[in-house]
């Protein structure tokens, strides 16, 4: 059986002189490793520019579960990117994004809510005439819904958040593993704010940077096995 499936690219790593391998989240079987072909040289360029992070793209494949690595039997761009390519802030929050979703899911079975969302993030990251550099926190606080550990909202009296429980609290957890109560206030505000109104939020550099660990942190706490992420080093450098 041949699908037929849109998807969007997380990375692609060098296979050969003429192949790579893209790990792409298709809308139609979850997260899937293709061996695709480049050819060399120039020819090789339109191929690469399609396979950057978060590309949009159509494509193609034969649905026989024995294969692990597929070769797509065809390969074109969803969509055009006008703004993450030509711009270095959204570049750099293109590819840190991908990684968090990389290093998020592990499934090959299709969740269409998830796919709706991460799709809608990448063109609305894409076509903002505004400030984005709270752009990746807000992400990570909207897609931690879709992996089962979105934080309940805070009521009166509760100064902290518990980074392991998921959940504001009134006094400091035991294991110390939290957010000050300054920090607990920058993220209800992510919580609160609407999904296009993250600039608006006053958050420093320091404060961004500060948030954007302890976002790390509690990824990596609510999911098991979880890769080191690396990308966001950059990304500070550049928001900084």
């Amino acid at each position: 059986m041949i699908v037929n499936t849109r998807g969007i690219v997380l990375s692609s790593v060098r296979y050969s002189d003429s192949t790579v391998i893209a790990r792409v989240y298709t809308e139609a079987s979850g997260l899937r490793a293709f061996l695709i072909r480049t050819g060399k040289g120039k020819n090789a360029l339109p191929k690469l520019a399609l396979l950057q992070p978060l590309s949009l793209v159509e494509l193609s494949f034969s649905s026989d579960d024995r294969k692990g690595l597929r070769t797509p039997r065809s390969l074109e761009r969803e969509h055009m990117l006008n703004g993450i390519p030509f711009d270095t802030v959204k570049t750099c929050i293109a590819l840190f994004m991908a990684e968090v979703v990389g290093r998020s899911i592990g499934e090959e079975e299709r969740n269409e809510p998830m796919f709706r969302f991460l799709h809608s993030a990448v063109l609305k990251l894409d076509a903002a005439d505004r400030s984005v550099v709270n752009y990746h926190l807000k992400f990570m606080v909207d897609f931690s819904r879709f992996l089962g550990f979105y934080p309940h909202h805070r009521k009166a009296g509760q100064q902290y958040f518990d980074l392991v429980e998921g959940e504001f609290c009134a006094m400091e957890p035991p294991h110390g593993l939290m957010l000050s109560n300054d920090l607990t206030d920058d993220f209800e505000l992510l919580l609160e704010c609407d999904s296009t109104q993250e600039h608006l939020l006053g958050l420093n550099s320091v404060q961004r940077r500060k948030l954007l660990q302890k976002l790390i942190d509690y990824y990596r706490m609510h999911l098991e096995g979880m890769k080191e992420i690396t990308s966001h080093k950059v990304l500070e450098e550049v928001l900084s």
